[in-house]
């Protein structure tokens, strides 16, 4: 069988795509992964076909813009206002992305394509060339589900028959909402191409409900227990994780006898987010470090930290594998991205999250529930003291230690790689 896993995104879209991607093979079947051109190389290490889609609108991250609407010291206009321009960019490019999409499928002429709902127009197209498709979702989304709202409006805390009430219709009006536009995208697209497409069988929500598009979850039920009033036609598989390998360059020596001299270490990393005042940001985390008495590792992707002077009980690393690290440190800090809270839980450690926007808050709460993370921080209420308080918090209450390693041992108790190849089977022979 030759599979198509379709993704977009950053590095945390795009790794448990190649992780099931590697399962795929060692089963016998043929892969391909069509994904941003910045992971080709990523991708074909790992002994997958390689198809490139856009770079484009990745690179609107890097737009000041995009900045801007994170900013938490911003006002609410000013973000509405970035977020409409970079809204307005986006928009533009979406019609190269949705080429790539099509010249993809076009080409590979798979026999099931797997695809991240930010590849939304894989639907359509896929259809349109006559091949079975299934959504993969990193996060819950696109099923209503009455135990918790939609992870874009506020959570109010409404319990019992109008709890679940609330949270259902969060759902359904967000994924109206977003159908719409989606719809509308690909049929202007359509249009301009003339390459027959049809539109209108872009409707994710009623094939959601009829059971046309199977839609395989990779998270663990540890994190989120699959919702009882979803169709039986949506799985929740449990997480993908990428082992062995070539999954990331081995940490280099100086990373490692950094590890292995240091007690009470930490680990403070934000992923893709991008800051405006990365210096400041920098000596925050200095005074925060001295104060709770700790020694920590920081990957600088965020905001453009790398050239700042580090005292010696921090060390600064562009990036650094989740998977060996996490395991030696006693707490991971973080922006509360599905990837990294995922990498902390199977690694049996606590977080602390600041989250920015996004599913970041909605992983923020989930975590805090599992009793793994204290309160997330506000963004625009950081600063060092409130840090230094709950690095010491959590290093002394040993219940979050403990939390987190009993969520690790039911995660360890899925395959959720397995579990996806399973379904993905399934929706071919239907």
């Amino acid at each position: 069988m030759h599979v198509m896993l379709m993704t977009y995104g950053t590095r945390g879209d795009v790794q448990p795509f190649v992780a099931l991607g590697r399962g795929l093979i060692q089963k016998g079947h043929r892969v391909t992964v069509a994904a941003p051109e910045r992971f080709a190389g990523f991708i074909t290490d790992h002994d997958l076909e390689f198809a490139a889609l856009t770079d484009a609108l990745i690179a609107l991250m890097d737009d000041p813009q995009f900045a801007d609407a994170s900013d938490p010291k911003a006002s609410a206009l000013a973000k509405l206002r970035s977020l409409f321009a970079i809204g307005k960019k986006a928009r533009g490019l979406q019609d190269r992305l949705l080429d790539g999409i099509f010249r993809a499928i076009d080409q590979a002429k798979p026999d099931v394509i797997v695809f991240h709902p930010k590849t939304f127009g894989a639907l359509p197209i896929g259809r349109h060339f006559g091949i079975p498709v299934v959504m993969a979702q990193l996060i819950p989304s696109f099923i209503p589900t009455g135990d918790y709202p939609h992870m874009g409006v506020p959570d109010l805390g409404p319990r019992g028959v109008l709890g679940r009430w609330y949270n259902r219709v969060t759902g359904t009006l967000i994924y109206r909402l977003l159908n719409a536009t989606l719809r509308r995208q690909v049929h202007r697209w359509a249009a301009r191409r003339q390459n027959g497409i049809n539109a209108n069988s872009l409707d994710i929500l009623q094939s959601c409900k009829s059971g046309t598009l199977p839609m395989i979850h990779a998270f663990g039920n540890a994190v989120i227990n699959r919702p009882t009033d979803w169709p039986t036609h949506a799985t929740v598989t449990g997480y993908w994780f990428l082992d062995g390998g070539a999954q990331t360059n081995l940490p280099d020596p100086a990373l490692k006898s950094f590890v292995e001299r240091h007690e009470n270490l930490i680990y403070i990393g934000f992923g893709s987010m991008h800051g405006n005042d990365p210096t400041a940001m920098a000596e925050m985390i200095v005074k925060a470090v001295s104060q709770a008495g700790v020694s920590a590792i920081i990957a600088t992707g965020w905001g453009g930290m790398g050239d700042i002077d580090w005292p010696s009980n921090i060390l600064a690393v562009r990036e650094v594998p989740h998977d060996w690290l996490f395991p030696k440190v006693d707490l991971v800090i973080h922006h509360g991205g599905a990837g990294t809270c995922a990498a902390a839980l199977r690694a049996g450690r606590p977080s602390i999250i600041i989250p920015f926007f996004g599913d970041q808050p909605f992983w923020a709460k989930r975590l805090h529930g599992l009793g793994v993370a204290p309160c997330p921080i506000k963004p625009a209420k950081l600063d060092a003291a409130i840090l230094a308080h709950q690095i010491k918090t959590v290093l002394e209450t040993p219940a979050y230690r403990n939390n987190a390693e009993r969520v690790a041992s039911k995660i360890a108790d899925e395959d959720g790689i397995a579990n996806a190849i399973a379904e993905i089977t399934r929706a071919v022979n239907h």
